[in-house]
């Protein structure tokens, strides 16, 4: 991620730590955690994160995939809290929803799920997870909320697709890509791994011909 100051944020998963760097002269201005150092005691050494998430205020989001741990850690080096997502056995790129209060996190797994919970608690306050079917995830490696809508958009790596999920109903309301196949023609996605947003995209309103 582009920092808002011009420096990038990086999670260095098989070396145990999160760094910020500077690209004028691609030093490390920050370092979280230590090569070879692979535990959870955050900020001084992590669990092979594989997620860090910057938050409107400055603050980080990190997950570490040992035992499925999220923390918010401030750029000073502060642990805010930290917390186990619930249900989650693979954390992928953690971020926060929409108004900045909760989490929203894949589960990189098969059967994969998506979960949203609140760190004060650490109680989930919406799942999405199917065990078969057409429903089902496999790896989903990204979740976000939508905007204005609040319904959930996944990768879901290993069925080739990038999936939009009716918050209230739980339905898929949208896909790209065909589900199990791969392919680089339109239509087809081979192994997804990552999107941006458009977030003036109103998810719910039918594409109508010109």
């Amino acid at each position: 991620h582009l920092l808002a100051d011009g420096k990038f944020l990086t999670a260095d998963i098989r070396n145990c730590r999160v760094l910020i760097i500077d690209p004028k002269d691609s030093t490390i201005a920050t370092q979280w955690g230590r090569p070879g150092q692979c535990r959870h005691d955050p900020p001084q050494r992590l669990a092979y994160p594989n997620g860090a998430t910057p938050m409107d205020n400055g603050d980080i989001l990190g997950s570490e995939i040992t035992d499925a741990w999220i923390s918010r850690i401030t750029r000073d080096g502060k642990v805010s809290w930290s917390v186990r997502a619930p249900h989650v056995r693979y954390p992928s790129d953690a971020f926060p929803t929409v108004d900045g209060k909760q989490v929203i996190v894949a589960d990189f797994s098969k059967p994969g799920r998506v979960v949203i919970f609140d760190p004060a608690t650490g109680k989930p306050t919406w799942e999405y997870f199917h065990t078969a079917g057409e429903k089902m995830l496999d790896h989903p490696s990204l979740a976000r909320e939508l905007p204005d809508t609040g319904d959930v958009i996944v990768v879901d790596d290993l069925r080739d697709r990038v999936i939009v999920i009716d918050r209230k109903t739980k339905e898929i309301i949208w896909q790209y890509g065909m589900t199990g196949v791969k392919g680089h023609a339109p239509g087809y996605l081979n192994y997804p791994d990552g999107l941006d947003l458009d977030v003036f995209r109103d998810w719910k309103r039918p594409t109508r011909a010109p």
